[in-house]
């Protein structure tokens, strides 16, 4: 096993230029977007070690459904229950997918809805290994020396223009449960890895996004500064991003 290292996180979740309210939200170490009815910017940060079996994720409440604020947050709030026991289990993200998917599905039915969902992008950092899930179209990238790779799949439905529907979600009512897209792999000291929704990469092309990555401040001001930068550039959807960068 490797020795251990030192994530550095930073967030930055912002309603942008054109939605009423903030259908986004995200999990860091404990740390959630707790008020789904405030339209105020949240920024955070931290360290945490990669044997901490620590958690981050960004969610984004599907904006053409009833309440997707309510299903982030549910996302969020869960995912911080679950951490607070999840004790020194080698891999949870299937079993917390699952969670999340049946707490929204009840909050749905309290409500008399239809549907309510969001979408997920999740990284769990366990001793030398990272694990991540993803249902719907928000991302995770990895950025190393100039090179940025999704390392996620996008699920949206084919053969519909700039926004498809999207195939996958939580939320969904689909009797075979859940499907997240699910890998493990292995990090590198200075990999970032970068959870983001689509308010994000729809505004920033992926050049502009490593030119921000690139520039070497705390991962708390190149979140604000990615954030800012998708908003500057129209800010058409609620923006989220998480970076951890891999330090020794």
């Amino acid at each position: 096993m490797k020795k251990s290292v030192k994530i550095e996180y930073g967030c930055c979740c912002n309603i942008g230029k054109i939605r009423r309210n903030n259908e986004d939200n995200f999990y860091c170490a404990g740390v959630f977007r707790s008020d789904p009815d405030s339209n105020e910017e949240v920024v955070t940060s931290g360290v945490v070690s990669s044997l901490d079996n620590e958690l981050f994720a960004v969610f984004d409440g599907m904006g053409g459904e009833a309440c997707g604020e309510v299903a982030s947050f549910i996302a969020a709030q869960q995912s911080a229950f679950f951490c607070e026991d999840k004790g020194e289990y080698e891999e949870y993200l299937y079993e917390l997918c699952e969670i999340l998917n049946d707490r929204i599905l009840e909050e749905t039915k309290a409500r008399s809805l239809v549907l309510m969902g969001t979408t997920c992008a999740m990284i769990q950092f366990f001793k030398d290994e990272i694990y991540i899930a993803n249902a719907g179209d928000s991302r995770i990238y990895r950025y190393n020396k100039n090179k940025l790779e999704q390392i996620t799949q996008d699920h949206v439905a084919h053969g519909y223009g700039a926004k498809a529907p999207l195939t996958k979600f939580l939320g969904t009512p689909d009797k075979n449960g859940i499907s997240p897209y699910i890998a493990r792999g292995a990090y590198k000291v200075n990999d970032i890895f970068i959870l983001c929704t689509d308010g994000v990469y729809d505004m920033l092309s992926e050049d502009i996004l490593k030119e921000i990555v690139d520039v070497k401040r705390s991962m708390e001001d190149v979140a604000k500064d990615i954030v800012h930068a998708a908003v500057e550039r129209g800010g058409v959807d609620n923006a989220t991003v998480v970076l951890c960068k891999i330090s020794k």
